[in-house]
């Protein structure tokens, strides 16, 4: 199978290229001309440079690469970076970076992410919508030294367009199978030319989704009803200030009926589920933030003030059989606000700088309810926390000699963080509660050398940490309501190469990853069925190899590829399974695929043709500490063919061609069957974007 969609990509390539070439009226070669690429520009440090520049490993995404091939959210956009893998499940989702992954119910994420500097902490947020987007800059390794929040495996930076002084319109409108729609507007410009513009954003998703009831015949039971929405207000009143006010919000209406039995008298095919309840999840997300920037000539002083809300709310068949036996309820909600302050050193010098400083303040409301026929089996859990936290942090790149930089920094992060909670069995309600008092100090260190314009080698050792938190979904007393932090040492040594002004391109980099207090889950002895703990009791360790290239032979075609090796594995972790003492030592982490990897073609034709052709790959994982629940690995193949002419262009696509069945979660029942939740099948449709 691997062959024959390897075979496709070549012919498909083939057959569109040489049809082209024979409706030509010139020759190739008499047309021929040279292309050189300008370095891409980033900001990841928070200071204007190149990615060649930035002390350790680095992808960018940028508008047109998102826009011609469809992306329409960060969990798609996320397959073309190495190592990167969002888990987008029913019960929620966080980012894994180079096999670091977390607990399944965990409410955050171990990877940062951004969103115009503004933090989006919690897993349910991952996956956002991707729509006016100037680029997305993935960082692999902690970058606790660059940024407000924490991040313990690195970070996800989504820069937005800014409005100025140029009118930008657009219009996406996009059908596809499975009564799918989707529908993008934005508008910018200047309201007073160099003084005052303004900027507004909407998206619209429609879909009944690729799954069927088979108990009640309904085949919109994991349909999605989403919108997004964002309006910019910039105001740059002279040369040195630039203020802008933003403000964005997300409504959800989404259906979580996902998962079914792939064993057992209750099992059914892909995609086929059964369930007696309505599986549907609300959620709601407002934010409002303030970006004052002022500019003298050797440094800039930034403010970032945010504010976000976060509502969820889901009801589920938990037997997930046609029987009314059991379904859960659940309410949780966010609120947090920042406040960063940024002075970076402005401009080309021997010395440039960052500091920082970082204060927080989250506020989360979670409970769940579950509802058994038989009475003693149900029961109900409601708690709260608050956390503050304070962060000192910054950076220094110091070029000794031509060529040869040395960057060094720290974070020191004081933060305090208290819990309660509630828990209603049948027997009674019994209430508790427990606190989390961390200080942590972050250094790095990264040594880099240009031995030519052209070939960059650097070498980085980093560390960072993931907060302790909560256990809100199956503690039943003080000591399994609580857990602590986790610890990262990352050594990491790459190379970056352009060739032939930039014609071609070739990044390596390998990696080694100690963890140390891995945050696990555990069964509590003697609390019976979903009765868990998180605690801190394994190490483990994660080591591989990205790989990252593109190739421009002429201005008409482009090849890129991708591949990431992560090999991440418990080190020492023993503990108590039904009632038996297991070693879990040498196994693998569980959400964590071996390996990732993209392969693209793109072909440009003058009168506006264009083919694009990408193979992409997902190694095998585990879902369980046992390793006993394995997803095997899958590639899938996405088309798209279409035409640009003028300001428009329209294509028609089609995702997972070869419709590949693969699998993204299961789960163990008390009973001895597996659950699974399929991945998406193979999609089709058809895409206007109008840039006006």
């Amino acid at each position: 199978m691997k062959q024959t969609k390897f075979a496709f990509l070549i012919v498909t390539f083939i057959l569109f290229s040489s049809s082209i070439a024979l409706a030509e009226d010139n020759s190739i070669k008499g047309n021929q001309t040279s292309v050189t690429m300008e370095p891409v520009t980033v900001y990841a440090a928070k200071r204007e440079g190149t990615a060649k520049e930035f002390a350790g490993n680095i992808s960018v995404l940028d508008d047109l690469f998102i826009e011609t091939r469809g992306i329409d959210n960060l969990e798609n956009l996320t397959r073309y970076a190495p190592n990167i893998y969002i888990k987008d499940t029913s019960s929620g989702g966080s980012i894994v970076c180079r096999g670091i992954s977390t607990i399944d119910t965990s409410l955050f994420s171990p990877m940062g992410l951004y969103v115009d500097d503004v933090a989006y902490p919690l897993g349910y947020m991952s996956n956002q919508n991707i729509f006016d987007v100037e680029r997305v800059e993935v960082l692999r390794g902690p970058q606790g030294t660059l940024y407000g929040k924490n991040s313990e495996s690195g970070v996800i930076n989504i820069v937005l367009n800014q409005p100025n002084n140029e009118q930008r319109n657009k219009i996406l409108l996009e059908v596809g199978n499975y009564y799918t729609a989707r529908l993008g507007i934005s508008s910018s410009g200047p309201i007073t030319e160099d003084k005052l513009y303004y900027g507004i954003s909407m998206q619209g998703l429609t879909t009944d989704g690729y799954n069927t009831n088979i108990l009640t015949n309904d085949d919109d039971v994991y349909g999605k009803e989403n919108f997004n929405g964002r309006g910019t207000i910039r105001w740059t009143p002279d040369d040195a200030w630039d203020i802008t006010f933003n403000l964005d919000g997300a409504l959800r209406n989404l259906g979580i009926s996902s998962l079914r039995y792939m064993d057992g008298q209750s099992a059914t095919d892909r995609h086929k589920v059964t369930s007696n309840e309505s599986d549907k999840a609300t959620e709601e997300e407002i934010g409002q933030s303030v970006k004052a920037k002022h500019t003298w000539p050797t440094m800039e002083l930034t403010s970032i003030t945010s504010h976000r809300t976060f509502d969820r709310e889901h009801h589920h068949d938990s037997d997930r059989t046609a029987k009314p036996i059991s379904y859960s309820d659940l309410k949780m909600s966010m609120e947090s606000w920042n406040q960063e302050f940024r002075l970076a050193s402005k401009g080309k010098s021997n010395l440039t700088w960052l500091v920082g400083l970082n204060g927080n303040y989250e506020n989360v409301d979670a409970g769940i309810d579950f509802t058994n026929v038989k009475a003693f089996l149900s029961s109900s859990r409601s708690g709260n926390s608050e956390s503050t936290s304070g962060a000192l942090f910054g950076q220094a790149t110091y070029e000794m000699i031509e060529g040869l930089r040395l960057t060094g920094g720290t974070r020191l992060e004081i933060s305090h963080n208290t819990g309660k909670q509630t828990y209603t069995p049948s027997t009674g309600a019994t209430s508790y509660k427990n606190s989390i008092n961390d200080t942590e100090f972050l250094p790095m260190g990264s040594l880099a050398y240009d031995f030519n314009p052209n070939i960059t080698a650097y070498t980085t050792v980093s560390t960072g940490f993931l907060a302790g938190g909560f256990n809100f979904y199956s503690a039943t007393d003080a000591d399994s309501f609580a857990y602590g932090a986790e610890h990262t040492l990352n050594y990491e040594a790459g190379i970056k190469t352009n060739w032939f002004d930039n014609i071609l391109t070739l990044n390596l980099t390998a990696f080694y990853t100690d963890i140390t207090d891995k945050q696990v889950r555990e069964a509590v002895a003697g609390g019976g069925v979903g009765a868990w703990k998180f605690s801190n009791a394994a190490s483990a360790h994660t080591q591989g190899i990205e790989v990252e290239s593109s190739y421009s032979p002429i201005p008409e075609l482009k090849f890129i590829a991708g591949f990431g090796y992560a090999d991440s594995e418990i080190d020492k972790w023993t503990t108590t399974a039904g009632g038996t003492t297991v070693d879990y030592s040498g196994k693998k982490l569980p959400w964590a695929p071996e390996y990732t990897y993209n392969l693209g073609v793109q072909y440009n034709h003058d009168s506006g043709l264009f083919v694009i052709a990408d193979l992409l790959g997902t190694g095998e994982q585990y879902y369980d500490a046992a390793n006993e629940l394995k997803g095997d690995a899958y590639e899938t193949v996405n088309l798209r063919l279409g035409y640009t002419t003028g300001d428009i262009e329209f294509s028609i696509w089609s995702e997972n061609i070869f419709d590949t069945a693969y699998s993204v979660k299961k789960v163990a029942t008390a009973s001895g069957s597996t659950l699974v939740e399929d991945g998406a099948p193979m999609t089709y449709g058809f895409t206007l974007n109008w840039n006006f």
